[in-house]
């Protein structure tokens, strides 16, 4: 089997998040689809930039993976018009796709839906009560989900409008759309609003990265509980027993542990990706 992560952002902007977190987006996805699936072969790729360094030709890949980004795709940017085209060939290809955030708001634009700034702000950190719909409940993107969840988050887009040939399968009270299929000339799409793959490192380094933006935001009253915040998690990451942290940031096993933090992932692997593998 093999899979393709596309990176989401163009290469300055993955590489600030590098010097951040010690890896590109693409590269920390590709580490947890290692874990996820040992035997794969995967690759990275960035639709994003004027020469997107396919290591194989699309048609080699059983499965391609969307990161998120710092794009926004009403923006109608370079980076933004060369991942429409590239998720327009993968969909017309009929390979499997799974994306995380811009992933989502991305595919749905692709196949005719339309995204926007989010009226209700930004969601950072984590999605809270995430709930599946009457859909999701029974959709194999969401096997093995509690009916409500929560899960690592950032974006202050979000997608408004879906296609006609989607399905909203997860909402929560800041997006009515946290998880969708949407089918696609011959492709089917599997993605999230939330991020699946990030672990507290990813969180606290994002928090870190948009440091005063979430005071200015009201997210935090002042630069004080913007640095304690962020103290609490890197103490989190370093003892996830912490029950005090726990308890005042209210996480439980669906945030923290592996397994349950990336179900979605996992079983777009098990459901989509390898049987298109087994197809030879």
């Amino acid at each position: 089997m093999r899979l393709l992560v596309a990176e989401g952002k163009v290469r300055d902007d993955s590489r600030r998040i590098a010097d951040s977190v010690g890896a590109t987006p693409s590269q920390r996805y590709a580490d947890v689809l290692s874990l996820l699936a040992p035997d794969a072969e995967i690759d990275i790729c960035t639709p994003a930039d004027a020469a997107p360094d396919l290591p194989k030709p699309l048609e080699a890949y059983h499965g391609v993976v969307v990161t998120g980004s710092a794009l926004n795709i009403y923006k109608r940017e370079p980076g933004s018009l060369r991942q429409i085209d590239f998720l327009r060939e993968t969909f017309s290809r009929g390979i499997p796709i799974f994306g995380s955030c811009w992933g989502l708001q991305l595919a749905a634009v692709v196949a005719g839906g339309e995204v926007g700034p989010n009226p209700r702000g930004r969601e950072v950190a984590f999605a809270r009560k995430i709930t599946l719909t009457d859909a999701g409940r029974a959709h194999s993107m969401h096997e093995h989900r509690a009916m409500c969840f929560d899960a690592p988050a950032i974006h202050g887009d979000e997608v408004i409008r879906l296609p006609d040939s989607a399905i909203v399968t997860a909402w929560n009270e800041m997006s009515a759309i946290q998880a969708a299929e949407i089918k696609y000339e011959r492709g089917t799409f599997w993605g999230v609003q939330y991020h699946p793959e990030y672990d507290l490192v990813d969180i606290t380094k994002t928090v870190e990265r948009y440091g005063m933006r979430l005071v200015q935001e009201g997210f935090f009253a002042d630069s004080n509980g913007l640095n304690s915040y962020v103290q609490d998690l890197s103490a989190l990451r370093a003892n996830q027993a912490r029950r005090d942290i726990l308890w005042k940031m209210g996480l439980g096993a669906d945030l923290l542990e592996p397994e349950k933090r990336t179900r979605e992932i996992a079983n777009w692997i098990g459901h989509k990706a390898r049987p298109f593998a087994s197809r030879g």
